[in-house]
């Protein structure tokens, strides 16, 4: 079993800076699968994937992509959980898709992780009030261009490399 995939059981209990490490993750190894699905998406306004426990709608709706979730097995999705304006320049509307695929990813498998041996608790949806794509994660709303000197500063956590790793094998 790869890093990864353990991870895909402990969505609950990973900290925020895990949860940036597999969204980085997911940026640098699923590039060509979320171009198809931004294609997709764009050509039929309607996506419905299955990840971890969860299954995300993906819509779009005059130049706004946008995703709701729900557990699987669950009848009615949640509300809208996120949204991004596109561009009327397909090339830049597919990179912000994929930077919004890899979000929407990352929330799910933080609130619909894989079950495992340990009972999963009954609570809300959990998600971060800036997504990771959003300079103001990094300075936590504190305006774009102090995020990015934060960005620039930051770094990896040591769990990008271990899954990086692990994917190689």
């Amino acid at each position: 079993m790869s890093a990864f995939e353990d991870y895909l059981s402990v969505g609950y209990w990973m900290n925020d800076g895990q949860r940036l490490a597999v969204y980085k993750f997911f940026i640098k190894t699923k590039i060509p699968l979320y171009k198809a699905k931004a294609n997709k998406l764009m050509n039929e306004k309607f996506l419905l994937e299955s990840f971890a426990n969860g299954e995300i709608a993906y819509s779009l709706h005059r130049g706004v992509a946008s995703f709701k979730a729900r557990k699987i097995g669950e009848a009615d999705f949640d509300v809208e959980r996120r949204s991004v304006k596109l561009s009327k320049v397909r090339r830049i509307s597919i990179k912000r898709l994929v930077k919004f695929f890899a979000q929407a990813e990352v929330d799910v498998l933080r609130n619909y992780p894989i079950p495992h041996n340990t009972e999963l608790e009954q609570r809300g949806y959990a998600m971060n009030v800036y997504p990771y794509y959003d300079l103001n994660y990094f300075s936590n709303g504190a305006g774009k261009a102090r995020g990015l000197l934060m960005k620039i500063q930051s770094k990896d956590d040591v769990l990008l490399e271990k899954l990086l790793a692990s994917n190689t094998k």
